[in-house]
C-alpha cells in the first residue's frame, strides 16, 4: 500500500510478504526513486504478512501501521495450527537484524521516523487467518476501529491431519500429485470475521458479534463505500466460493463526508491528506487508491463530527503541497476541488510532519568512553528447556563515583564472563580515559551484576561488585568481589552462596557509620522459579560479617531483582525496599538496627509482578519518599489474559531431580487453566506428556491439571497479577499505586533513575527498556528506546518524545545512572546495554541547578542516606535522598543537583540517624558543600 509515512508529501510503500520473504518498506525520495527504510526504524515484522492498513490511532497526527498475519485467537486452534517458524536464538548484542514472528503487528509512529511494535499492548496480536485489515471509524466516535476478513479454504496448518497425511504418503509411497489430492481432507477454515473497537487509548476490544460483523466464511477482499448515501461507509466482503457480503453501517452519530476533485490525471485526489478539526478529536486521513488485499475503496472519506452543532474545519493538503481550507457543518458531504487550493509552506499542518529534533536536552557523547559490554552466549535452555527467558543476560550495572579523590565523578561499568571491569577516569574537562591499571585488569571468570561504591573514609574508596554463579552453578566462588583502589587489589572475602547474586545496596544502618550491605539472591541456578535467598552483611572490625538475625528474614524470600535502602518513614533509619520477580515490592522497616517486614501493612502485598528495578524519591513534593519500580509492562504475549493472574507451575515432574516449568493462564472461553507451551516444546522436558497426548487437538483442549495428571500433586504454583511499571505514592501509613504512562508500559523496563533532568524543580524518571533474550517463539521485546518521564511535582508523569529528550537506544538496556560529570549544573546520563555499546548522554538543555556536595562524619564521608530539600520563601522542593545502590544494579553520583523555579535560599538536611538542620545558601551559589554540623562552604558561584 502507498502511504506518506514521513510527512514529506511523497507516497512511500509498504510491501507485505508471506513466509520467508521479509516485508519491505520503501521510502520515496520525492524524485521517483526509493530507498529501504532504516532497519532500526522498524525493529520486527510479521512473518505471514497478508495485508496492511494505516491510521492515526492516538490522534497525534502520525499514522500507525497494522499488518495482518495468521495467529488464531482460540487456544485450542493455536495448539493445533503449528507453523514452521524458525525458532532461532538471536545473537547477543545484535540490534538491527529485524526478526519476524507469526502474529499480527501494530507499529506505533513516534513522529521522528521510528516505530514501536505494540500489537500485544493493543490487543491486536491475533485475528485468525487474516487477509484484509481495514481501519474504519465504524461508531464515529473519532477513532478508527479495525475490521479484518478471515478464513482459508483448507486448514492446512492442522498438524494432526498433516501428520496423518505424511504417514499415508510414506506407507503408500504416494506421488507428489497423489499427495496433493490428499490435502482435500483438511477441513475448511471459516472463523468469524473480526471487528475491534478502538477505545481511544491505543487499546482495542473485540466487538464482532455486537456489531454484526462476525459472519463466517472464507472472507478475503474487503472494500468501503457509502452504498445508501447516508454519509457513512458500508462494507463489501468477498467470500471465496460463496456469495459476497454487504454490511450496512447503521451508526447514528453525526458525521462529515469528503470527496476530492483533483486535477487531471489525479482526479480522485489520491495521496492528499484530509484533516478535520472541531469534532470530538482532531482527525486525519489520506485518500488512497487500492492497496487493500485485492480491493479498492470508493474515493470518499468520513469523519466523526461529535455533535450536530459543532463548527468543523476541513483542511486538504494536496499531493503537490497546495492546500484547501473550508468551514463545514455536520451531516454534510463536501466535494473539494483542487483548483482553488493555495500553495503554502507544508509546516504547521500538524499532519505527519517529522517532529523537530534540533533542540534535544541530551546529546549522545558515547564516543567519549567507546565502551562495549562483554557478554558471552550461554544456553540457559539446555539446563531448563521450559524457561520463559534467559537469566544469563541480565547485566550490566554501572556506577558513578570519585575513584581517585579529585572531586570529579568517574565511571565504572560491570562486565560479563571473560571481560574486565571497566573504569573511566574523568579528566575534569568533559572527557574520559580508560583506567588500565590494577585492579581493573583482572580477568573475569563470572558475569558481574550490580556494583556500588563504598567510601568508609576519605581516600579509601572500594567498588563492591556482584559476581554471579548462574552459569557455572557452583557455590565456592565469592558472591561479591571488592575492588580496593588504595591497595590495587581484588578481594574475594564474601562467601559463595547457592543463589546467584543480583542487586547490591549499602547503608549506614544507624547513622553512626555502621555499614550494612544487602546482597540480593536473583535466582537459584537451574531451579527457576524457586525462591532464592538473600543476605545482609555488617562491617565490623574491618571485616564484612554475616548478620545472622536480619539475614533470617531473607531466607527463600524470592527472586530479588532490585534493592535500595531508603528512610520511608522519616525516622532517620534506612529501610530496605526490594523488587522481586514473581513477588511484590517488599518493604523491611529498620527499627533501630533490626528489620521487620511491613509489605502487607503498607498495602503492597497484592501487587505481585515481575519487578526489575526499584528506587525511591519524593515524586509528589510532600517530603515523603515514594517508591518507583520497573516491571515487564503490558506489551507482552501475557497481556491478552491480564484479567486473571499469570501462573507458573514447577517441580520435579520428570523425577530426575531437576525443576520443570509449565507457564499457564486462565482461558475464559474454555473455563480452564491452560499452558502457554506447545505440545512439542513441553514434551522435550516432560516426555510423559507426549505419551499421554498423541494428538495436538487433544492437548489444546486440555487443562494443566489434565496434562500433568498425577504430577500435578507435586506441583508448586506461583502467580503474578501486576505488570505495569508503577509509582507507589507514600501516604504515611500506606502506599498508593499509580501506573506510569502508556509509553512506560510498551516494553520491559529495568533501570529506574530519578533526577530533575530539566531543572524545573520537579523530579523526573528515566527508564531503561527492552529485553531480547526470551525463548525464541515468544519474540523479543524491543518497543523502547529509553524513556524520560517528566514529572509535574504532584506524582504524575508525561513521556518526553525522543526528539526532545535526545535519547534513542535500541538495544537491551540494563543499568543506568545519573551524574553531573562535567559540573555544569545539569544532570547527565549513562545507560548500559547487554552485549552492546554503553550510551553516555550529556545534558545541554536543562536549566542549571544547585550542586550539593556532602561532607559527612567519619565512616560516612559521602553522606549516604542523607536527605536534602531546597527552600525558597514559601516554596519547598522535593526531598532527595543519597543512595548507594538503587534502580537496577547501579549507583548514581552522591553529588546532588537540585533546582527550584526560583532561586533557593535555604537547604534542609536530615542525616542518617535523624539529625536535621536548615542552612542558608550563599547568594549566586552554583555549588556548595555541607558538613554534618551545618556548615556551608561555597564551592562555585555564578
Amino acid at each position: 500500500m502507498f502511504r506518506d509515512l514521513n510527512g514529506d508529501g511523497a507516497p512511500d510503500i509498504y510491501v507485505c510478504n508471506d513466509l520467508d520473504s521479509v516485508d519491505r518498506i520503501w521510502v520515496n525520495s520525492g524524485t521517483g526513486r526509493f530507498q529501504a527504510l532504516r532497519r532500526l526504524a522498524l525493529r520486527k515484522t510479521s512473518w505471514f504478512s497478508m495485508g496492511v492498513d494505516f491510521a492515526d490511532l492516538n490522534r497525534d497526527g502520525y499514522d500507525e501501521i497494522f499488518v495482518a498475519d495468521m495467529l488464531s485467537r482460540d487456544h485450542p486452534k493455536r495448539h493445533t495450527q503449528e507453523n514452521d517458524h524458525k525458532s532461532v536464538f538471536l545473537p547477543v548484542g545484535r540490534i538491527d537484524n529485524r526478526p519476524y514472528y507469526p502474529r499480527n503487528t501494530l507499529f506505533l509512529n513516534s513522529g521522528d521516523g521510528d516505530y514501536s511494535e505494540i500489537a500485544y499492548y493493543s490487543g491486536l496480536s491475533a485475528s485468525d487467518w487474516s487477509w484484509c485489515p481495514v481501519f474504519l471509524d465504524v461508531d464515529l466516535d473519532g477513532y478508527e476501529d479495525l475490521l479484518i476478513s478471515t478464513g482459508f479454504e483448507r486448514d492446512v496448518q492442522d498438524i494432526d491431519i498433516a501428520n496423518e497425511l505424511e504417514k499415508v504418503r510414506r506407507e503408500k509411497k504416494l506421488s507428489d500429485l497423489e499427495a496433493l489430492k490428499q490435502r482435500r481432507v483438511f477441513p475448511r477454515l471459516d472463523p468469524p470475521n473480526v471487528a475491534f473497537r478502538n477505545k481511544g487509548d491505543l487499546t482495542f476490544e473485540e466487538v464482532g458479534q455486537a456489531w454484526g460483523f462476525n459472519l463466517r466464511g472464507v472472507s478475503q477482499g474487503m472494500a468501503l463505500a457509502d452504498l445508501d448515501n447516508d454519509g457513512d461507509l458500508d462494507v463489501v466482503i468477498n467470500n471465496l466460493n460463496g456469495p459476497a457480503a454487504v454490511l450496512r453501517n447503521d451508526s447514528p452519530a453525526p458525521r462529515v463526508a469528503v470527496r476530492l476533485k483533483g486535477k487531471a490525471p489525479n482526479t480522485r485526489g489520491t495521496g492528499a491528506k484530509i484533516k478535520v478539526t472541531g469534532g470530538p478529536v482532531p482527525q486525519s486521513q489520506e485518500m488512497i487508491c487500492g492497496g487493500r488485499y485485492l480491493s479498492c475503496d470508493d474515493a470518499m472519506r468520513v469523519f466523526a463530527a461529535g455533535t450536530t452543532t459543532n463548527d468543523l474545519t476541513i483542511e486538504v493538503i494536496w499531493r503537490h503541497g497546495t492546500r484547501s481550507t473550508l468551514k463545514a457543518r455536520p451531516n454534510h458531504l463536501y466535494e473539494i476541488d483542487e483548483s482553488g487550493a493555495q500553495l503554502r509552506d507544508r509546516s504547521g499542518s500538524g499532519i505527519g510532519e517529522p517532529r523537530d529534533q534540533s533542540a534535544a536536552f541530551f546529546q549522545d557523547v558515547s564516543q567519549l568512553i567507546a565502551h562495549v559490554h562483554h557478554e558471552n552466549s550461554f544456553d540457559d535452555f539446555e539446563r531448563q528447556p521450559l524457561l520463559p527467558k534467559r537469566l544469563s543476560q541480565l547485566g550490566p550495572g554501572v556506577a558513578w563515583c570519585d575513584l581517585d579523590g579529585d572531586g570529579y565523578d568517574d565511571l565504572v561499568i560491570a562486565s560479563g564472563n571473560g571481560g574486565q571491569l571497566a573504569a573511566f577516569h574523568n579528566d575534569r574537562h568533559g572527557g574520559f580515559s580508560r583506567i588500565a591499571d590494577s585492579p581493573f585488569t583482572s580477568p573475569l571468570t563470572r558475569d558481574q551484576t550490580a556494583l556500588v561504591a563504598w567510601t568508609p573514609a576519605l581516600g579509601a574508596t572500594s567498588i563492591l561488585v556482584g559476581s554471579s554463579n548462574f552459569e557455572d552453578g557452583l557455590t565456592n566462588g565469592a558472591s561479591v568481589r571488592t575492588y580496593d583502589l588504595k591497595r590495587k587489589s581484588v578481594d574475594d572475602a564474601f562467601p559463595g552462596q547457592l543463589s546467584s547474586t543480583g542487586p547490591l545496596a549499602l547503608a549506614d544502618f544507624d547513622g553512626s557509620g555502621n555499614w550494612v550491605l544487602f546482597i540480593g539472591g536473583r535466582t537459584i541456578p537451574g531451579r527457576y522459579p524457586e525462591a532464592a535467598s538473600s543476605k545482609l552483611f555488617r562491617h565490623r572490625a574491618g571485616q564484612w560479617q554475616l548478620d545472622d538475625k536480619n539475614s533470617g528474614l531473607f531466607e527463600r524470600i524470592g527472586m530479588v531483582s532490585g534493592a535500595v535502602f531508603s528512610d520511608l518513614n522519616g525516622d532517620g533509619y534506612p529501610d530496605l525496599v526490594l523488587a522481586c520477580e514473581w513477588g511484590p515490592i517488599r518493604v523491611f522497616l529498620n527499627v533501630r538496627g533490626e528489620l521487620r517486614e511491613a509489605t502487607a501493612e503498607l498495602g503492597l502485598a497484592s501487587y505481585v509482578g515481575w519487578w526489575n528495578g526499584v528506587t525511591t524519591a519524593d515524586l509528589d513534593g510532600d517530603g515523603r519518599l515514594d517508591i518507583v519500580a520497573s516491571n515487564w509492562g503490558r506489551n507482552t504475549k501475557y497481556e491478552a489474559h491480564r484479567e486473571q493472574p499469570q501462573r507458573i507451575y514447577y517441580g520435579d515432574f520428570a523425577g530426575d531431580g531437576t525443576v520443570q516449568i509449565v507457564e499457564a493462564y486462565f482461558d475464559v472461553a474454555m473455563g480452564k487453566i491452560v499452558p502457554w507451551q506447545t505440545l512439542d516444546r513441553i514434551s522435550e522436558s516432560l516426555p510423559f506428556v507426549r505419551q499421554r497426548f498423541h494428538r495436538f487437538r487433544d492437548y489444546g483442549a486440555a487443562s494443566v491439571a489434565e496434562i500433568l495428571g498425577e504430577e500435578m500433586k507435586i506441583a508448586n504454583e506461583t502467580r503474578a497479577n501486576w505488570f505495569d511499571s508503577t509509582v507507589f505514592l507514600n501516604r504515611g501509613n500506606h502506599f498508593e499505586a499509580k501506573p506510569l504512562p502508556t509509553e512506560a508500559q510498551l516494553s520491559p523496563a529495568f533501570a529506574v533513575c530519578v533526577a530533575d533532568m530539566d531543572g524545573d524543580g520537579n523530579e523526573d524518571i528515566f527508564l531503561s527498556q527492552n529485553f531480547f533474550a526470551t525463548e525464541p517463539r515468544t519474540g523479543r521485546y524491543d518497543g523502547g528506546r529509553g524513556l524520560w518521564l517528566r514529572g509535574d511535582g504532584k506524582g504524575s508523569f508525561a513521556a518526553v518524545p525522543a526528539n526532545e529528550s535526545g535519547v534513542r537506544i535500541y538495544g537491551e538496556q540494563r543499568g543506568a545512572a545519573v551524574c553531573d560529570y562535567d559540573e555544569d549544573g545539569r544532570v547527565d546520563l549513562v545507560v548500559t546495554q547487554n552485549g552492546a555499546d554503553t550510551k553516555l548522554y550529556k545534558n545541554f538543555g536543562a536549566r542549571p541547578g544547585l550542586r550539593v556536595r556532602l561532607s559527612g562524619p567519619p565512616g560516612n564521608p559521602k553522606g549516604i542516606g542523607t536527605t536534602l530539600r531546597l527552600v525558597s520563601g514559601a516554596i519547598t522542593g522535593p526531598a532527595r535522598e543519597v543512595h548507594a545502590g538503587s534502580g537496577y544494579w547501579s549507583q548514581d553520583s552522591t553529588v546532588q543537583v537540585l533546582a527550584l523555579p526560583e532561586r533557593p535560599t535555604q537547604l534542609q538536611v536530615r542525616w542518617p540517624g535523624g539529625k536535621s538542620f536548615s542552612a542558608a545558601i550563599p547568594k549566586k551559589a552554583r555549588e556548595i558543600q555541607v558538613d554534618v554540623e551545618g556548615t556551608v562552604k561555597l564551592v562555585k558561584s555564578e
